[in-house]
């Protein structure tokens, strides 16, 4: 398993340009990493799981009611805007005031804020180039598992629907370790 940001190199003889932003990992076990590659840790999986999604349905504010039902379903309407504004507090000290746009009702993740893997496994930029080095390719969320039967079967449409981009990425992969004998 990946340690480190995808984006930086972990051997300092190489001179990939070093990103000025955090790098959310989604392929494999979710995990946030500071511009420098170093793991940004998070105590419960849930505020976790709150970046995840953030980060990957990038669009219009997510409003309160449905994240705080979304990943708190057995909580009361109280206890679970409660327990969203802890997670919420906890990723503006891990990403930064800017990083998140609120308002009393919603909830969004800044644009660029946090570079997230799917991009590039979307965009098919799987290969090293000068900039970063190959993607670490894997089943979108593998392995990471929260109780919140929604927030579940959110993963669960989002790995089949990325499931050819993953095959494709993988099959790019193997292609080029065939090349280079490796």
């Amino acid at each position: 398993r990946l340690t480190r940001d995808p984006y930086h190199s972990s051997d300092p003889s190489q001179t990939a340009p070093v990103s000025e932003r955090l790098f959310l990992r989604t392929l494999g076990l979710p995990a946030l990493f500071a511009p420098n590659g170093d793991p940004i840790r998070f105590r419960v999986k849930k505020h976790v799981a709150l970046l995840v999604y953030l980060g990957v349905e990038q669009r219009a504010g997510h409003r309160r009611d449905h994240l705080a039902d979304f990943l708190w379903p057995r909580a009361s309407a109280a206890e679970g805007r409660h327990s969203l504004a802890t997670a919420i507090s906890v990723l503006r000290a891990k990403l930064g005031r800017e990083a998140l746009e609120t308002t009393r009702d919603t909830i969004r993740l800044a644009e660029g804020a946090v570079m997230v893997d799917l991009i590039r496994l979307e965009a098919g930029e799987v290969l090293a180039d000068e900039a970063r080095p190959e993607l670490e390719v894997a089943a979108f969320l593998d392995g990471f598992e929260v109780d919140a039967e929604e927030f579940l079967r959110w993963k669960d449409r989002k790995q089949a629907r990325l499931l050819p981009a993953i095959l494709k990425a993988m099959i790019v992969l193997i292609d080029r370790c065939r090349r280079t004998a490796d």
